[in-house]
């Protein structure tokens, strides 16, 4: 068969890249790969993988975190396709409740919308399955599957054409599912044990015969502890008792004791303390005929409601009967808006590799990449990997193109954190904005750090907001990017939206400055984390606190350089990046530069 890379020549870096996923399909072998903007990692993973799978009776699953990385994979398919002229399905899929065309879901949580599809499904309550499967529509139908067939569509394509023909997006996508040769999904249908056997099952694939591709890999130890995670606070439980009296007062006593029991552990937290480490047998354990009946009552308040918190309420009391040292339980106070206290219940998930065990022994193949997915031993260990071949690539641009510069003006630590020293931050800030005359990020450790230096900027800004919606961080991008020439700066937060995934080409952006180290908030879960790493590998603060950290640093200074041709400039704003033990995490094509001014910062642009 046909070389299916579609272009005229390699990118440095990017034939071995290529060379290695092809040994690696070849014998089953996973890959682990840092690879950095410019070598084109998203070709030369699909490339070669299509070609096997095509050769092979296999299936490719690229999985991303992100519904942004999801164009990139279908405009890539595309350019194969167009290329080389061979006939292939492709099917794109978001969360099932994101392709949902109904009006009346907009409340509901992804966990809630299964049980309300699964509802108005098996009651022929939705007119869009209804039509979908309709075969008054029979030809109709087929001619709308003709189309999405004959065509590589995105999935907010593909939502679009279902919408106007009034049927189920996510019943054409399975049905083009089936015959497909890629599969773009995001992380949860993989991660989530009980969507994957669902998802498989509806497509008719198996995972021992699915190649997978995890694009921006760095993501994934977060997003499969979080997928693995629950809570329950006393608001939801207060919720969660006002549905047992609406729909079964015989259950509403034994909430009602849940709720106390929950409300008495506070006492563990006194006064000074916010949070408090609890065993299993500190909160009451219920039966498994109680948690049936109240999964029983909360299908019916899904019926009527659309969403239940009892729902929650059950799968939560499921899992804490479970005795799992690979788990934190953590008891929380937190405070609403107008001051009220929340007592919050955390079963924190500590392990990744608990999700990924099964996922690495079932696939022919799993290939982990990112620009930062650095170092590659700490995720082969996280991940609970078995000898996987790991390669390392350069910065492919030029390296006169980029100035990475330590300016040791400043410190966000925290016994640092200070009036005399938010003035410093906000006199650093408005100097760098005189002397960048473009576009400029400015990345903040936290939000509290960006608002006192906000309060103390003269010049107009645009800012990151804390909660801000999809529709909202467009419109701000948008408008960031038309006021290139002029020059724009932006406040945003170095783990926020704006943090990675963005593309800024050219002289859409000219600078980032990180202001400080964007350390996690050092509460029990971290320390939790820190500590499970520390028992596990030996490494609890280099893998659970210091390098996510430098991750995020990473991807946030990947903002500046897109191509070959950018030029731009990175600032590291603060003293600890002049420090030995913190510049050791930099990936060596990372050439930091120390100077007390930022003449060098003037004279890189202007040069």
């Amino acid at each position: 068969m046909q070389d299916l890379f579609p272009f005229e020549s390699y990118r440095k870096g990017q034939d071995s890249f290529i060379k290695v996923v092809r040994t690696a399909l070849k014998h089953k072998k996973d890959v682990l790969a840092q690879v950095p903007t410019g070598v084109g990692k998203t070709v030369s993973t699909l490339a070669p993988a299509l070609q096997y799978a095509m050769e092979n009776d296999k299936t490719v699953v690229f999985l991303t975190s992100k519904h942004t990385h999801h164009k990139i994979a279908i405009d890539t398919l595309r350019e194969i396709k167009n290329k080389s002229g061979i006939k292939f399905q492709v099917a794109d899929f978001i969360g099932k409740r994101w392709m949902c065309p109904r009006q009346d879901i907009s409340n509901l949580n992804s966990r809630e919308f299964i049980e309300f599809c699964r509802s108005v499904v098996e009651n022929k309550e939705c007119d869009f399955y209804q039509n979908y499967y309709s075969k008054e529509r029979i030809f109709t139908n087929k001619i709308l599957i003709e189309e999405l067939e004959g065509s590589i569509l995105h999935v907010e394509e593909l939502v679009d054409k279902c919408r106007n023909a009034e049927v189920c997006s996510f019943e054409a996508a399975a049905f083009l599912a089936k015959k497909a040769k890629v599969i773009i999904v995001d992380y949860f249908h993989m991660l989530n044990p009980g969507t994957r056997e669902r998802f498989f099952k509806k497509i008719g694939k198996e995972l021992e015969n699915c190649i997978l591709i995890w694009d921006e890999a760095h993501n994934l130890p977060s997003r499969a502890r979080d997928l693995m995670s629950e809570s329950i606070n006393t608001l939801s439980m207060d919720s969660s008792v006002r549905e047992a009296s609406k729909f079964d007062q015989d259950l509403e006593p034994s909430i009602v004791k849940i709720r106390d029991k929950l409300l008495n552990l506070s006492s563990k937290l006194g006064l000074e303390k916010n949070e408090f480490l609890i065993s299993r047998k500190d909160f009451s354990e219920v039966s498994d005929e109680l948690i049936n009946k109240i999964h029983k009552t909360a299908n019916s308040v899904i019926e009527e409601e659309r969403r239940s918190y009892l729902n929650t309420l059950a799968h939560f009391l499921s899992l804490w009967k479970l005795e799992d040292k690979r788990y934190s339980r953590i008891l929380r106070r937190s405070f609403t808006k107008t001051g009220k206290p929340v007592i919050n219940l955390l079963y924190n998930c500590l392990d990744p590799s608990i999700v990924l065990e099964s996922i690495l022994k079932g696939a022919h193949s799993n290939i982990f990449m990112s620009g930062t997915l650095y170092p590659l031993t700490m995720y082969e260990e996280i991940f609970g990997l078995d000898l996987p071949l790991k390669v390392e690539y350069p910065n492919p641009f030029p390296e006169e193109n980029r100035l990475d510069l330590v300016i040791p003006a400043i410190s966000t630590k925290f016994d640092q954190r200070n009036g005399q020293m938010y003035e410093r931050i906000a006199d650093s800030v408005s100097e760098l904005i005189d002397i960048i005359k473009g576009n400029k990020i400015f990345f903040f450790p936290s939000y509290a750090i960006m608002e006192k230096t906000k309060e103390l900027i003269k010049e107009n800004i645009l800012v990151e907001t804390q909660g801000m919606d999809k529709s909202s961080r467009e419109m701000i991008l948008k408008k960031f990017i038309s006021m290139k020439d002029k020059g724009c700066t932006l406040f945003a937060i170095s783990s926020g939206s704006f943090g990675e995934s963005i593309d800024l080409v050219g002289d859409n952006l000219k600078a980032v400055i990180i202001v400080g180290v964007p350390f996690a908030k050092n509460d029990l879960e971290v320390k939790e984390i820190i500590r499970y790493y520390d028992e596990k590998f030996g490494k609890g603060m280099e893998y659970g606190y210091i390098m996510p950290a430098f991750t995020a640093i990473m991807q946030n200074a990947g903002r500046c350089i897109r191509s070959e041709t950018d030029k731009g400039v990175i600032v590291y704003l603060d003293e600890r990046y002049a420090w030995s033990n913190y510049r050791k995490n930099f990936p060596e094509y990372v050439k930091l530069k120390g100077a007390k001014s930022y003449d060098e910062v003037k004279e890189f642009l202007e040069g």
